[in-house]
């Protein structure tokens, strides 16, 4: 009786200890995030297929709309890289806040040559902002984009004029 008392103690106290351990994501997640990073800043999306999901979210400023799947997260890095060439993601810092989430710092720089919303204008941006990156396994399934926008607007030499008082009326 002794024996299975002590063998149920032992048992009860090891998978209490297992239980309390946390699990490094980093390990499995960084990885993907350096092809991800690696990804937007060479254009080569051929392995896309390897670490992104199909299901795949993307959300963005200003309005956060998803952008869904591969195919979208595709297009929208291939027209990033168009209208800013240069285009390059320095990660700065990474925050894992969840065993499917990382909040990762970044600093984008480049320099916008193409035509999008804005006219072309030859400025180079340096802009700070973060990410937050979501993972199921061994793939990205999503991803949340922020920045400032008004410090991208002056970076590329265009000026925020408030209404006149006027105009207000």
């Amino acid at each position: 009786m002794k024996k299975i008392f002590l063998f149920l103690l032992v048992l009860i106290t090891l998978s209490l200890f297992l239980s309390c351990i946390k699990e490094n994501y980093s390990e499995k997640i960084n990885p993907l995030i350096d092809k991800y990073l690696k990804a937007w800043n060479t254009g080569n999306l051929s392995e896309m297929n390897n670490f992104v999901d199909s299901t795949f979210e993307l959300r963005k400023l200003p309005d956060f709309i998803p952008l869904s799947g591969i195919k979208n997260l595709e297009d929208y890095i291939i027209r990033t890289r168009t209208v800013i060439p240069d285009f390059f993601i320095k990660e700065t810092n990474k925050h894992f806040i969840s065993d499917t989430a990382v909040v990762v710092n970044w600093i984008f720089t480049g320099t916008y040559k193409g035509e999008n919303d804005l006219p072309p204008t030859g400025s180079k941006i340096n802009i700070p902002g973060f990410s937050i990156i979501y993972f199921n396994g061994s793939k990205l399934t999503g991803e949340w984009i922020a920045f400032s926008d008004l410090t991208w607007v002056k970076q590329m030499g265009f000026n925020i004029t408030p209404p006149s008082t006027e105009t207000i009326k």
